[in-house]
């Protein structure tokens, strides 16, 4: 069994419902600027998005909000934003352009492939209701995000 069939027979839509099923724009139409993780998980991610993420790459920020925790010490030659609140990313210093999407009714991410060259997602997965079909299509932005 490949792996495609493998996680379509393991995870159900069942898996991902909410106990509240209200459409998501109504949720992020106000901002909120709140740090979902203390000072150890910001440092951790950092420190992780250093050794990873290419000086000088292209990065998405999924379901990004003011914050990337995003090294400040490294250069990316861009970092895209994709999430619901425009307020929020545009406070984010360390964006240089954002998108606002709703991952749970368009989980076909709206950019070319192999746009770039790393992708994070710092604390949001939990709310994905589709993460299998997001995460298939963040693979196809680049060819090192895919392998």
């Amino acid at each position: 069994m490949d792996d495609a069939s493998y996680l379509d027979f393991h995870f159900k839509p069942e898996h991902f419902r909410r106990s509240d099923e209200s459409h998501d724009e109504f949720f992020y139409t106000d901002p909120r600027f709140v740090v979902h993780i203390d000072d150890n998980a910001i440092v951790a991610a950092t420190r992780l998005y250093k050794e990873l993420l290419p000086e000088h790459g292209k990065v998405l920020d999924l379901m990004s909000s003011w914050r990337s925790h995003l090294p400040k010490d490294v250069r990316y030659a861009e970092v895209v934003g994709l999430g619901m609140n425009a307020d929020e990313m545009a406070d984010n210093p360390q964006l240089s352009s954002y998108v606002v999407w709703n991952l749970t009714t368009s989980p076909s991410l709206p950019f070319e492939d192999a746009q770039f060259d790393g992708a994070i997602c710092t604390v949001s997965v939990q709310y994905m209701v589709k993460p299998v079909e997001v995460f298939r299509d963040v693979g196809r932005l680049s060819s090192t995000l895919g392998s």
